[in-house]
This record gives structure tokens, C-alpha cells and sequence, in this order.
């Protein structure tokens, strides 16, 4: 901690106190206790937030408000990304990504046979969840849970409750609709699941080409206080790399998956960016992240000591899968790429997320902020992708219900595009 930061952290502590003691009457224990999640919060905004030359002066703010309403006066006006919550209502987690349900996302379609009951597509499935050991897949048709409909009422309930028996469906394409299959399928109660981001790695055959395929879905590490390195995400990064080039992957085209990576940590992107970047580009520079006039800004690099333990895959060209929920440091891996390789998108328009948050916790105050800290910008200076990349073969996997299949398929429909355009097969939907 700087000492200016020290110092205004003094100043907002003693300019209340000066007029409770007026009357003689020593009020600064009580002013402290209640005054002290707000004081916190002014301090590491202060330090950290991109835009703290625009936080108003100490003595313009209130710092008996509820810790909400006093992080939301902090905030620049087009700060639409900073938040604030509170520890107890975040899921406990012993590992990165663990959190209590049966494992699914998915989507409401409806009403389908009368004016409250939906159908829910499931969307993914993560590993070892009791969806999973159900037997549920990406593409299934959630028809009914325990005999009745799925409604607007209890569809909440698919996030996460008690032991339940649903029918499940299939999309028909002679009949262009969801069959019921004939045998209900029981699915455990919910329960902590961890997620663990490095989904799926395959390589594909196609002609004379080996193909690499990895579904990434959060740029995390996955904190464990049991793992050795107490990085587990990263070190199975680095294990698919070699399972990829043991495979054949090294050296060619590659298909990335981000379609469900919402961003995460930045040093995980840099980790993934340099077993990605070709052979020539270690080394080199691979943008920068740029901080408040306090920081200053931060040299992103292509360092070949992060994948020791890894293997460099050598890409050339990258085809990337996107979707909306793709943000963050997700984008952050296409734009800083892009100087060094040709990066192809397909799917659907990214959520155009230029600056990057940091999470702080208070365990003792029982709170936690994520305010915007930096600007991401590649090696050219570019950051140009606020309102999203555009796919360079745009589709949307809703428009195609015959595709919409599990990851890893080759016949699903943004895999199945991307392989089609690296072995020359490709036509138009």
C-alpha cells in the first residue's frame, strides 16, 4: 500500500470523527464499526478502479450508506461493468467454478402445447454432475419434471433442486419438432459441482490434416489449497496441450471453442495465447493492459517459461467458436492473437467486453467488489472490438435445431463449420 493511499485512507477516517467529538463526547469506535465496509471499499477503489481520478472527494460522501449505494456513487458514469455483492450469498467454494446445481444451462422455448407450459433445451452439461451421470447432453429437450410441465412457475427449479424424474425429448427433423422418448429419466439432487474449464480436447482427422479441437470455457485456474502448485486448471491446459500434439495437433489449423467462456482471469489468457501462438512469436509482446495513472500499464508477453510442463502447438490458423456469452478475456485471446496468425470466427457476435474487472474480497466484512481496472489493448495498440467481434461466417445454433449437439461432435453445427472450412468442404447454410 502506497503511502498517499495510507494517507487518504487517514482522511476519511478522521473527518466525521472531528465534529462527533465536539461536544466531548468520544463517538469514534462507534463511527469506525459503522463506517468501516465503506471505508474499505473508498480505499481499494481509490487504488485500484481505472477511472479513481473521478471518485468524488472525501467530503461528498456518505459513508454511513449501505455498502451498495456507496459503491454506486464511486462509479463513473459509463462504468456498466463494475459490481458489488456479498460474501454470503456467493456459493462457498473450495475450488474455482464450484457451485451447487445439477449441472446444466439451459434454454426456455415456449409455450409449447398451451399457454404455461415451456420445453428447456439443455444448452452443456458439466462433467461428473448429476445431469450428466443422468445421462443428459447437450441438444435434449427438457419436456417435463415429476409427471408435469415445465412453466415460468418452477422452471427455476432446473437450477438446482431435490431428486426429480423428467421427460426427456429429441428434436424430429421429418416433423420439426421434440419427441418424448418412451423412458422417463431420473436425475440425482443437486450438489456442489466444479466446472472444470478445460472441457473437451480431441483431434480430428480430414484428409492429410490433423486437426486440434479444445472447448475452454472460463479463463480461470481453479485456486485449490490441496493441489500442489495450487493452479489445477492451469496444469490440465497444459497436459491437453500435449495430449493435442502427441496427437498430431502441432503446427496447422486449430479450432478453439470460447462459445461459453465469459472471460476470467488475464494471466490464464496468456497461458493459453502462448501454447497457441506459433513457434516464432515466443518471446514477443502480447498486448497490454492499461491501469489508472496510479498503476500504469502492464506488458502482456508470450513468454515461453509460462508452459513449461506444456507444449508450444505452433498454430497458423485459428478458428475461433464464439457466442454471446463470449467476453472478457476470452476476447482478449482472439484480439492479441491476431498480430501473430490468421484468426477466423464462427458463430455468433462476441459480447464486446474491452475492459477487464478484478474481484476483491473482505472475509471479515463479508463483502466482495469487482470493479473495472484496465483497458486491454493487443500488440498494435488495437482495441477496437467494443461492440463485439463479428463472425466471419456468422450462425446461430438456434436458427439449425438439427445440429444443436453435444461439444465435440463433429456434426454440431459451429464444429462441424470450422472443420468443413479447413478441409475445403464448406457451403453455405
Amino acid at each position: 500500500m502506497s503511502f498517499i493511499t495510507n494517507t487518504l485512507r487517514c482522511a476519511a477516517m478522521l473527518i466525521v470523527p472531528l465534529c462527533l467529538s465536539a461536544c466531548g463526547v468520544d463517538r469514534w469506535a462507534g463511527y469506525a464499526e459503522k463506517t468501516k465496509t465503506d471505508r474499505w471499499i473508498d480505499s481499494l477503489m481509490r487504488e485500484r478502479y481505472l477511472w479513481n481520478d473521478r471518485i468524488p472527494d472525501f467530503n461528498k460522501l456518505n459513508y454511513f450508506q449501505a455498502p451498495a449505494t456507496f459503491f454506486k456513487a464511486l462509479l463513473a458514469q459509463e462504468d456498466k461493468l463494475s459490481a458489488i455483492d456479498s460474501l454470503p450469498s456467493v456459493a462457498v467454494r473450495s475450488i474455482a467454478d464450484t457451485r451447487y446445481s445439477y449441472g446444466i444451462q439451459y434454454s426456455m422455448f415456449g409455450p409449447m402445447y398451451n399457454d404455461t407450459a415451456y420445453f428447456a433445451r439443455v444448452d452443456y452439461v458439466a462433467h461428473h454432475s448429476p445431469a450428466e451421470l443422468a445421462g443428459l447432453q447437450r441438444g435434449d429437450w427438457i419436456m417435463e419434471m415429476n409427471g408435469g410441465p415445465v412453466t415460468r412457475k418452477n422452471y427455476v427449479l432446473l437450477s438446482g433442486s431435490g431428486a426429480v424424474t423428467l421427460t426427456v425429448g429429441s428434436y424430429d427433423i421429418p416433423t420439426d419438432s421434440v419427441i418424448a422418448r418412451e423412458t422417463p429419466v431420473p436425475m440425482g439432487a443437486a450438489c456442489a459441482i466444479t466446472d472444470n474449464p478445460v472441457y473437451y480436447n480431441k483431434v480430428y482427422q480430414r484428409a492429410d490434416k490433423r486437426i486440434g479441437y479444445l472447448v475452454y470455457n472460463r479463463c480461470t485456474f481453479g485456486a485449490d489449497p490441496a493441489a500442489p502448485d495450487n493452479r489445477p486448471y492451469d496444469r490440465d491446459l497444459l497436459d491437453a496441450s500435449n495430449t493435442l500434439a502427441a496427437a498430431g495437433a502441432a503446427g496447422g489449423d486449430f479450432i478453439l471453442d470460447l462459445r461459453y467462456n465469459d472471460g476470467g482471469d488475464m494471466a490464464c489468457a496468456e497461458l493459453l495465447c502462448t501454447l497457441l501462438a506459433p513457434a516464432g512469436a515466443l518471446g514477443e509482446v502480447l498486448g497490454y493492459a492499461q491501469y489508472n495513472d496510479r498503476i500504469g500499464t502492464t506488458t502482456l508477453t508470450l513468454d515461453p517459461a509460462r508452459i513449461t510442463g506444456g507444449t508450444n502447438l505452433n498454430v497458423q490458423t485459428l478458428y475461433v467458436l464464439t457466442g454471446t456469452q463470449t467476453a472478457a478475456a476470452a476476447e482478449l485471446i482472439i484480439n492479441c492473437l491476431k498480430p501473430y496468425m490468421s484468426v477466423v470466427l464462427v458463430g455468433q457476435k462476441s459480447a464486446g467486453q474491452t475492459l477487464y474487472t478484478e474481484r476483491y474480497a473482505n472475509p471479515e466484512l463479508l463483502i466482495r467488489i469487482t470493479p473495472v481496472v484496465c483497458r486491454l489493448f493487443n500488440s498494435d495498440n488495437s482495441s477496437d472490438y467494443a461492440g463485439g467481434f463479428t463472425p466471419d461466417y456468422l450462425l446461430n445454433p438456434d436458427d439449425y435445431p438439427a445440429y444443436f449437439l453435444p461439444l465435440g461432435d463433429e456434426r454440431e453445427l459451429l464444429l462441424g463449420t470450422a472443420l468443413s472450412l479447413i478441409d475445403g468442404s464448406y457451403t453455405a447454410q
